[in-house]
């Protein structure tokens, strides 16, 4: 069984806080696909991208978004999963699990955690 954390410092914006140019969110989006492409660098990773998938996203914040902010804020992040080929794609088809969950943590202490698990 295959099984992938990572731990991303910061927080990706959420649809709420996209008041800004589109230009200026395209690049944000873009650098959250690219640090989370980069963060499966070095790490154990599966010989082929998964063809089923279970995943699990937290962000941890100070203020809690409500559930379809939240979502909308691991598109990016699950995007550079199948850049780095850990995932074949993003689909329900190959996503066949999936878990976007909070925690509540200090201010200026951001992060996003990601697990990916095969399944069979």
């Amino acid at each position: 069984m295959f099984r992938l954390e990572i731990i991303l410092f910061g927080l990706p914006s959420t649809a709420n806080s996209h008041k800004a140019h589109w230009a200026i969110a395209g690049k944000e989006r873009k650098r959250w696909r690219a640090a989370s492409c980069l963060s499966c660098l070095g790490q154990n990773r599966p010989p082929e991208p998964l063809d089923r998938a279970k995943i699990t996203c937290t962000r941890y914040s100070a203020s809690e978004p409500d559930f379809d902010n939240l979502v909308q804020s691991f598109k990016s992040v699950i995007d550079g999963l199948k850049d780095a080929k850990i995932i074949k794609d993003d689909k329900s088809s190959v996503i066949v699990e999936r878990k976007y969950m909070w925690e509540k943590t200090a201010p200026k202490q951001g992060r996003i955690s990601i697990l990916v698990e095969s399944v069979a």
